[in-house]
């Protein structure tokens, strides 16, 4: 009886065992919800294969529904033709990327993210959205807005892919916005007030979520922001942290002013390099300084192990104390700041996860 009961607490212990380092792995789920266990091999934008003791096999995009490699999901979406696409918000209203592997196998290749609403895809052209110092001013799409408005329905899905979305030019993110809240609410008319850049597109999907939800969505936007200004804050030198807004001038660098208007209506200009922070629109940025130069980061992960981003050098820095960045590149020391997971360290040297995923890894690491 007693050699019956060790062998179940065994047979328990290894099932358990198996059960959880079958579920710390990537996996695949099939178009018929089948979930393929195993190592991720990452191709292109549309092929993906996994690797297990079964062996290797191979998945288009038409015939998987997601896959998950590290703490990132990437789904199967029909953008023209089905392709994988990095799920970054998901709500109401989803914000997708498109896989940094697209650009190689892409004839004629425009960057693109997408908005997803009421199973409608916003695809947003990049450049385009991005130019003007993160303006996303574009002349077609401001002209024609009103006409927009007038001459389509949100439930006319027909009239709408025929006119724009196969048209030469991608939506305006202004544009999609207003399609998903209507002209009328105010973080649209916030948006095309220019109190929100194209930057801010994440934060953007955030509060249009709280709206559809039926929140009240004055209660997290400030409506009386001058044009051009973001909510925010500065920390100055001496710690102290003084609320306002402050201008948006597209990426900072730390060569850039830092307009920031008081609460009081006082505009006070600032170099970076006079504050020890600064936010707008919740994107935070630090005055760091790394091997005797002084740097503005962007805050892009905030936790156990925080990622900043030099937006000047497009460089990303891991650091764990804000006192050491290790540059995230292809030698690979940052990786050191993993070892103390050992079961995190090992998935990511098992899975060959490369330095342009350092943020899954990072979001991966924090959550356990």
């Amino acid at each position: 009886m007693e050699k019956l009961f060790i062998r179940a607490v065994i047979i328990l212990f290894i099932y358990s065992f198996s059960s959880l380092s079958v579920h710390g792995q990537d996996y695949l789920v099939t178009i018929n919800n089948d979930t393929v266990y195993g190592k991720i091999e990452w191709k292109t934008n549309t092929t993906v294969f996994v690797k297990n003791r079964k062996g290797k096999r191979q998945f288009k995009a038409n015939q998987a529904k997601l896959f998950k490699r590290g703490s990132f999901i990437f789904y199967s979406i029909n953008t023209g033709f089905p392709e994988y696409l990095l799920e970054v918000k998901k709500g109401i209203v989803s914000y997708y990327k498109e896989s940094h592997l697209k650009s190689r196998y892409t004839l004629d290749y425009k960057k693109h993210v997408y908005l997803k609403y009421n199973d409608t895809l916003f695809p947003i052209k990049v450049k385009s959205n991005a130019i003007h110092k993160g303006y996303a001013s574009n002349t077609f799409f401001d002209v024609q807005r009103a006409n927009v408005h007038r001459n389509i329905s949100y439930k006319n899905g027909d009239l709408y892919k025929k006119r724009y979305l196969n048209d030469k030019y991608s939506l305006n993110f202004k544009l999609c916005f207003s399609h998903i809240l209507g002209i009328d609410n105010v973080l649209v008319k916030l948006i095309y007030n220019d109190n929100y850049t194209f930057e801010d597109i994440e934060q953007l999907v955030d509060l249009s979520n709280e709206h559809l939800k039926g929140k009240n969505i004055v209660n997290y936007v400030n409506p009386l922001l001058d044009k051009k200004y973001g909510a925010g804050y500065i920390i100055t030198k001496k710690k102290d942290t003084i609320h306002g807004s402050i201008k948006l001038t597209g990426r900072f660098s730390i060569k850039n002013k830092v307009n920031f208007l008081t609460k009081a209506g006082e505009e006070i200009v600032y170099r970076p390099t006079e504050l020890s922070e600064f936010s707008v629109n919740r994107r935070i940025y630090k005055n760091i300084v790394i091997k005797k130069k002084p740097k503005l980061l962007k805050e892009l992960i905030k936790g156990e192990i925080s990622l900043y981003r030099d937006l000047k050098k497009r460089r990303n820095y891991a650091t764990k104390d804000l006192k050491v960045y290790s540059p995230v590149d292809k030698k690979e020391n940052y990786l050191n700041l993993f070892k103390t997971k050992p079961s995190v360290y090992n998935r990511i040297i098992k899975n060959n996860y490369q330095y342009f995923e350092v943020k899954s890894m990072i979001k991966l690491y924090n959550s356990i």
